[in-house]
């Protein structure tokens, strides 16, 4: 064929990237481990009764809020993309969000674990305050927070199933039209994200707050929800960076601009962290009640005071500086590093929410901690599997880079 012939018929179509078959097996493997790992070590500190068994409750306290908390912040920062009519990434923005879904139902089911351990997690069963008895009893809150929890599975579990229908990914992959998301998920968001603001902070005040009971605060629960959605964030950006390491220019995540967008929301958001932080703060420390001011200061000072300027070091001092120009967030080792260190600042922030309240004079981290850290991970990993492989199908589609989302590389 001549070349007159072929330009006439204009250019030629480039083959679109098929999704390479993930191979699994070893990380499968591997998160299995992790898994008997937690389990035995787990088992191991109950059957030693005592200091121990408290510590194991504790750390099963602290993972699944932990990880909890990152599943259920990427589903909400999926209704936020739906809300604000973001496709910047096409669908693969969606489905990253949503890799994480599968934990929340096993977080429900996780959830009622706590009945076991409850006299080791909640003070006030073993010494209850007749003025807060009404609220402040094993019973009711399990109800309340179990059902608020079921609620919110089930309205997340109907908002991801309806994401992956046809229509919202052809919504998702047509970003050049003004046309607004299928009607089932203008409907669905505003609910998920309500309902979540209302069942997070509830989780808040009865898992963490009630661990010192005299203590309230009514900007915690804001607080609390606002950093599940930036952990949520956090682990999307992280998971990005990876997949665009491990597979170059063939992935949408490759692209700058995406990288860019995505550090863009780490940044915003670890500013509106923080922000929430000092608000909860400087009304406690101007109003100098006691009843306030006393779990401000157990954790300023020794030996929990490290892991508080830490935790705010990882979650907004290394992300606003690091991210606060255009190439940081366009360069995958300093917002990958950015995004690890703030998942790894959110859970020392659990920690000293949580440790303080029932270990007051030492700093209980050991083997048993690690090794149910090391269980909830290798847990959280299999749940992320299959949204994972999800990501890697819609990232190699139409919007990979070879199609509408080209940009600069540099």
């Amino acid at each position: 064929m001549s070349s007159t012939e072929s330009s006439s018929r204009g250019p030629t179509p480039r083959a679109p990237y098929e999704a390479p078959n993930l191979a699994l097996g070893t990380w499968r493997i591997a998160a299995v481990i992790l898994v008997a790992i937690g389990l035995i070590g787990f088992g191991l500190a109950i059957s030693q009764g005592g200091a121990l068994t408290a510590r194991a409750w504790q750390a099963y306290l602290l993972n699944l809020l932990f990880w909890m908390g990152i599943a259920q912040g990427g589903v909400v920062v999926t209704t936020a993309f739906y809300l604000s009519q973001g496709r910047w990434a096409g669908p693969a923005q969606y489905r990253l969000a949503e890799m994480f879904f599968l934990f929340i139902p096993v977080g429900f089911v996780l959830f009622w674990g706590l009945w076991l351990g409850r006299i080791y997690i909640f003070p006030w069963i073993l010494h209850p305050d007749p003025h807060k008895l009404l609220w402040l009893n094993a019973p009711f809150l399990f109800a309340r927070d179990g059902g608020g929890l079921l609620l919110l599975t089930l309205l997340s579990w109907w908002f991801v199933s309806a994401s992956r229908r046809p229509a919202a990914q052809a919504w998702t992959s047509s970003p050049s039209n003004i046309a607004l998301p299928p009607n089932i998920m203008r409907r669905l968001s505003p609910a998920v994200a309500l309902t979540y603001a209302f069942v997070y902070s509830l989780i808040a005040f009865d898992l963490i707050m009630s661990l010192s009971p005299q203590w309230r605060s009514t900007l915690f629960g804001a607080w609390f929800f606002a950093t599940c959605f930036w952990s949520g964030l956090a682990a999307m950006a992280f998971t990005a960076v990876i997949l665009q390491a491990v597979f170059g220019p063939r992935v949408v995540f490759f692209n700058r601009r995406v990288q860019h967008d995505l550090g863009k929301l780490v940044f915003a958001f670890s500013i509106f962290w923080v922000y929430l932080l000092f608000a909860q703060y400087l009304v406690i420390w101007y109003g100098d009640i006691p009843l306030e001011t006393f779990y401000i200061v157990r954790r300023s000072m020794m030996p929990w005071l490290p892991f508080s300027i830490a935790m705010i070091t990882f979650v907004w001092v290394i992300p606003f500086f690091f991210l606060l120009g255009r190439r940081p967030k366009r360069t995958p080792m300093i917002l990958g590093s950015v995004t690890l260190l703030g998942l790894v600042g959110i859970y020392l922030q659990d920690y000293v929410l949580i440790v303080p309240s029932l270990s007051p004079n030492a700093v209980p981290y050991g083997w048993v901690e690690l090794t149910v850290t090391a269980g909830f991970m290798g847990l959280f990993a299999l749940c992320a599997f299959p949204g994972l492989r999800r990501v890697v199908e819609a990232g190699f589609g139409p919007f990979g880079p070879s199609e509408e989302l080209v940009g600069e590389h540099e």
